[in-house]
C-alpha cells in the first residue's frame, strides 16, 4: 500500500451572479477572471513539486471544470496542470458559510476538499492540504516535517492578540476573542495561537476527525447564534478548546507578504523555508510564472528551483532592488493593458 504523501490544492468556482471578494487576486469581479488567477496559482504550485521530481502526488479538488464557468484560459491552465501530473476530484462545497461573508466565501472549501480527496484512502496515508498561491521551495524538508499521526500540521500566524483577522463585524474576529469564546464554552485559555489556512496536514484518519469536529462546534455555536465564517476562525476555537491536537511547522512553512508596501514584518531567514505561502504574489510572480509554463518555457523555473537565492527572487522572497520593483511594477501594467486592449478596440 503506497506511503507516498498526497499534496492537495482547491479551488472554488463561482457561479457568474454569485457575490464574492479577493482583494489580492486583481481580478477585478469576474468569476471567470478570479478562477483564472487562482489556477495560474494551481499551476505554478504544481509545477513547483514537478519539476522538482518531489515524491508525492498531486490533487485538485474543483466544484467545476466547465469551460463555461473557468473561460477558454482556465480550460488551458487546467489542462497543463494535469498534464504535469495533478488529479482533478469533483468536490461539491457543502461546508460554506453563511449568506453575507462574501469576502471569505470560499474559505470553508478546505473542508470538502479534505472528505473528497481522502475518500477511500488508507486511514494511515498522509494528506498535505495548501492554498494555491504557494510555492514548495524544498518539498523534501516539508515532508520531512510531517508531525505524528494524530496530530494535525498547521502554521501559527502571530497576529498581535487585538489585530482584527477580518473585515465585518462578526464573533471571533482576534486571537483574544477566540480565547473569550473559548473561555465561555469551558476552556482554561488566554490568548491562543492563531491557525493560518494556508497548510493543513495529518493522516486521512486525523483529517476527517477534524472536519467532523468543525461540524460538531459549528453546530454547538449555531446554538448559541455565533457563527464563525473562515476555516482559520473555526480551526482557531477547535484548537483553543482542544478538541484538535495542532501542531505548528512554522519552522518550515510560512505566510509571507512581500511587495515594497508591505506593512507587514518580515520573516526571518524566508529563503531557508520549504514553503512559501505567498499572497500578495497571485498577481506578480506566480501569475508570470504560470505564463512561462503555458508557453512551455520551464527551464529557467527548473533551473530557479533548484537554486535557494534563485528561486527566492523569482517569487519576491528575496528583497527587491529597485530595478526589479520597477521591471515587476511595468509588467503588472503591461498586462493591465492588454487585458483592455481588446475593449478599447471595440469602442
Amino acid at each position: 500500500m503506497s506511503s507516498t504523501p498526497i499534496v492537495v490544492q482547491y479551488l472554488y468556482v463561482h457561479e457568474p451572479e454569485e457575490g464574492f471578494s479577493y482583494p489580492t487576486a486583481r481580478a477585478a469581479n469576474s468569476a471567470a477572471l478570479v478562477a483564472q488567477r487562482y489556477l495560474e496559482c494551481a499551476l505554478t504550485q504544481v509545477a513547483s513539486l514537478a519539476l522538482q521530481d518531489a515524491d508525492c502526488e498531486l490533487v485538485l479538488a474543483m466544484n467545476t471544470t466547465d469551460p463555461a464557468l473557468i473561460g477558454d484560459r482556465g480550460a488551458t491552465l487546467l489542462e497543463h496542470i494535469e498534464r504535469l501530473g495533478a488529479r482533478v476530484v469533483h468536490t461539491p462545497y457543502t461546508h460554506r458559510p453563511r449568506e453575507g461573508t462574501e469576502i471569505y466565501v470560499s474559505s470553508r472549501y478546505v473542508l470538502d476538499a479534505i472528505m473528497t480527496a481522502s475518500e477511500g484512502l488508507d486511514p494511515s496515508r498522509r494528506l498535505w492540504l495548501t492554498d494555491l498561491d504557494c510555492v514548495w521551495a524544498d518539498p523534501g524538508a516539508v515532508f520531512a516535517a510531517a508531525p505524528p499521526d494524530d496530530e494535525v500540521g498547521c502554521v501559527h500566524i502571530d497576529y498581535p492578540p487585538d489585530w482584527d483577522t477580518v473585515l465585518f463585524d462578526v464573533h471571533g474576529r482576534t486571537r483574544n476573542a477566540i480565547g473569550e469564546l473559548a473561555r465561555a464554552m469551558g476552556a482554561d485559555v488566554q490568548t491562543p495561537p492563531w491557525v493560518g489556512g494556508e497548510l493543513l496536514t495529518g493522516t486521512v484518519a486525523a483529517l476527517r476527525d477534524l472536519v467532523r469536529t468543525c461540524e460538531r462546534l459549528d453546530a454547538r455555536l449555531a446554538g448559541e447564534q455565533v457563527w464563525l465564517p473562515t476555516e482559520e476562525q473555526i480551526l482557531s476555537l477547535a484548537g483553543a478548546l482542544g478538541m484538535i491536537p495542532f501542531v505548528d511547522l512554522s519552522t518550515v512553512a510560512r505566510r509571507i507578504t512581500t511587495g515594497k508596501r508591505s506593512q507587514a514584518r518580515p520573516v526571518p531567514e524566508a529563503e531557508s523555508l520549504g514553503l512559501w505561502h505567498l499572497p500578495s504574489e497571485k498577481g506578480l510572480s506566480m501569475r508570470r510564472t504560470a505564463a512561462e509554463i503555458l508557453r512551455g518555457r520551464t527551464s529557467a523555473l527548473r533551473a530557479d528551483l533548484a537554486d535557494r537565492r534563485r528561486r527566492a527572487r523569482r517569487f519576491n522572497v528575496a528583497h527587491a532592488g529597485p530595478l526589479r520593483q520597477v521591471r515587476d511594477d511595468g509588467w503588472i501594467v503591461a498586462q493591465r493593458v492588454r487585458s483592455i486592449a481588446p475593449r478599447l478596440a471595440g469602442l
